[in-house]
């Protein structure tokens, strides 16, 4: 827990020193839950996510590339990877699956396959 708090104050802090513009973080409570968000700082989401009163990473995180296409998609439960991790890179598309902290199983797709595949 202090190791991420500790991560996340040192993003924080270098994302609000470096930029001339600057996108502050937002944070909101809800429920038991922290969501925040972090901004490039052209603006553009970098990350949302939400995270525990403990600082444990919990429920969906998004990660984005600084165009705004999407980076990562993935699920904690209380600080442990779970579910379905998908990575999105140029033309390809990853699929991690986690059970508690565990790769379960791994899968590539090229990103036109994947798309065939889902209809």
């Amino acid at each position: 827990m202090k190791k991420f708090l500790l991560i996340l104050a040192v993003l924080l802090f270098s994302v609000s020193v470096f930029s001339q513009t600057k996108y502050l973080p937002k944070t909101e409570t809800k429920g038991d839950l922290q969501e925040i968000t972090l901004y490039y700082e052209n603006g553009a989401i970098m990350q949302h996510g939400f995270y525990t009163k403990e600082g444990k990473l919990h429920a969906s995180w998004e990660s984005y590339n600084g165009d705004g296409s999407r980076k990562c998609l993935a699920t904690y439960n209380n600080g442990a990877k779970v579910g379905v991790w998908t990575y999105w890179n140029k033309d390809k598309v990853t699929k991690i699956e986690y059970d508690n902290n565990k790769v379960l199983k791994i899968e590539e797709f090229e990103a036109k396959e994947l798309t065939k595949n889902t209809y």
